[in-house]
């Protein structure tokens, strides 16, 4: 682990002892999110689902009976390891996937999901446009995207203590927008509930034409 790793917040980097209490707490407090995406998606049986930053597979291993099959990616090595041991089944079956990996140089091959989400981690994304570009590129032609952003500049809260330092953006809707469509989506929508300490949170939903 270098020095810049060790400042990343636990929730953006889980690892040790309290990076598995902070994925604990995150699953118990993030119930309302998953529910509000998975609605969102409108998640068909036929769908390959991707999940980016997908921690320790908790939203992925609720859902993965919905859909063809699931995927995940993360930076964390523990929320990696975490996510394979939810998912051992699956993975033998060959309906899952779970890898290490960034959100802006995805592994897959071009049209490989008909949905992609990213819940709560693109605020923290060192690459938020690249990042987007990846998730449009893999996938299919009709495929939907949902980016959940629980703290944005428009929900009401100052942010500034949780934030400093740690190199997070604080989105407006109409800048989400622009970089959506920047990466080439064609429909970009927005959605908000209320969640957790939550009060105005953004889901942004984009079609690839």
């Amino acid at each position: 682990m270098t020095e810049k790793t060790k400042k990343v917040p636990q929730p953006m980097l889980p690892r040790g002892f309290m990076g598995r209490l902070t994925l604990m707490g995150m699953n118990l407090g993030h119930r309302s999110i998953y529910k509000n995406v998975a609605r969102v998606m409108e998640l068909q049986p036929e769908d390959d689902l991707l999940e980016v930053a997908c921690g320790n597979g908790y939203f992925l291993k609720k859902y993965a009976s919905h859909v063809h099959s699931v995927a995940g990616l993360d930076l964390s090595e523990l929320c990696v390891g975490m996510a394979k041991k939810k998912h051992r089944s699956r993975i033998k079956e060959g309906t899952a996937e779970i890898v290490h990996g960034e959100a802006s140089r995805l592994p897959w091959e071009d049209g490989r999901f008909s949905v992609v989400t990213s819940m709560g981690s693109f605020i923290g994304f060192s690459q938020p446009l690249e990042s987007l570009k990846e998730m449009h590129r893999v996938l299919r032609p009709g495929g939907r995207a949902v980016i959940c952003v629980e703290w944005h500049a428009e929900d009401g809260l100052d942010h500034t203590k949780e934030i400093e330092g740690y190199g997070m953006k604080m989105w407006t809707e109409d800048e989400m927008r622009a970089a959506i469509k920047g990466a080439g989506f064609s429909e970009v929508s927005f959605v908000y509930a209320k969640g957790l300490k939550m009060p105005k949170m953004m889901m942004a939903r984009a079609v690839k034409s």
